[in-house]
Order: structure tokens, then sequence, then C-alpha cells
């Protein structure tokens, strides 16, 4: 089994595709369904279960920098609405079975415009729910 080491995720963000990989220090797609009982009396004495619907997020932590990162951000947060966000594990090639491009909506109800202690580097954090469905593309996606 080949192994990875994630060195050039691309991430883009807004309604404009921003690219902010360069501020990107880390990041987690969460991808959820709900559990949804079906047992029933015919159930053998087990529990029975389907998905149900999907409630995917988004964490990302990322090197603050005002211009770009606050300024896109706070305007992404204080406009209410979702943004449209990227992934690609491997860069801004061409989506393929070894660089899969996840494409998404989050709602960004949270911002920290500032995070840190004296002699810290300025980052922020966020965990955004994503809005409607991924769409992996890709081949063999």
């Amino acid at each position: 089994m080949a192994k990875q080491v994630l060195t050039n995720v691309a991430v883009t963000f807004g309604t404009a595709n921003t690219d902010i990989t360069s501020y990107v220090a880390s990041v987690t797609l969460n991808l959820t369904k709900a559990e949804v009982a079906t047992t029933s009396f015919g159930s053998s004495g087990a529990v029975t279960r389907i998905a149900g619907l999907a409630d995917n997020s988004i964490t990302l932590d990322l090197h603050q920098d005002y211009p770009t990162i606050e300024k896109l951000f706070y305007d992404a947060w204080n406009a209410g609405t979702a943004v449209p966000m990227t992934v690609k594990p491997n860069g801004t090639g061409a989506a393929s079975s070894s660089n899969p491009s996840y494409a998404f909506d989050v709602l960004p109800l949270t911002w920290q415009p500032i995070q840190g202690a004296i002699g810290d580097l300025a980052t922020a954090s966020v965990t955004y729910p994503i809005n409607g469905a991924v769409t992996k593309t890709g081949t063999g996606a």
C-alpha cells in the first residue's frame, strides 16, 4: 500500500476561488452521515441501521494575514451566506485518481480574527459546516 505525506494540499475559498494554500497549516475534511435505527421486532434481537443524511464539515488551521485571510474570512462571515471551497490533496493540477478534487459550499458561522499569545505566530482556526453535498471529481472518483 502506498503511503503519502501531505505537502501540497491546494485549498480555494470564496466566490472568487481565492487560493489560500500558502496560508493553510492544517486541513481536515469530515464526511459524516447520521445513523438511523431501523430495528424492528423481526431484527432477531439485534440493532439494525441505515445511513441517513450527510452532515459534513471542514476544519482549517490558518496562518493569519490581515490583508488577505482576515478580509476574506471576515467578509464571508459577515455576508452570512454559503461560499464555495475546493480541496485537492496533491496541488493545483488536474483532478485525477491520485489528486481528487472535493468541491462544496461552507457556511461561515464563526470567525476568530485574533488568536494567539505574545510571541506566537498569528493564527486562525475555523470549523465550518458544509452546506449541501460534497462533489468528488477525478479518475476513479
